[in-house]
């Protein structure tokens, strides 16, 4: 019964963490499938600045992790250690593209961020 158990602890915890980045990503997403174009200097500016932000939070990188872990099953009983570096996120081109020909529409307008 103990197996089952952590089998589903474990089913449970890679789903969230595959909804988390399913989540982080539909941010983006949903930036790019905004239409600039028709947004009134107000809200391009304010967009232009999410989209700065948004470049700055997915290539920002987090610092190195150190883990310990301890389980058992049955009658058996382990232990870990983990170190890793942190990741480097990714870089977000389609975000960069898309600032640049927000930029453009700025400048078009005479808009100055």
């Amino acid at each position: 019964m103990k197996k089952a158990g952590m089998l589903v602890m474990l089913g449970v915890l890679v789903c969230f963490a595959a909804l988390l980045v399913l989540g982080c990503a539909g941010g983006s997403k949903e930036m790019l499938d905004e239409d600039f174009k028709k947004m009134n200097n107000e809200q391009l500016l304010e967009y232009f600045y999410r989209l700065n932000d948004e470049i700055e939070k997915q290539e920002k990188q987090t610092g190195p992790s150190f883990g310990i872990g301890v389980g058992g099953i049955g009658r058996g009983v382990g232990g870990g250690v983990g170190v890793g570096t942190g990741g480097t996120g990714y870089t977000a081109e389609d975000l960069r593209k898309r600032r640049v020909e927000v930029r453009m529409e700025m400048k078009r307008r005479n808009i100055t961020p």
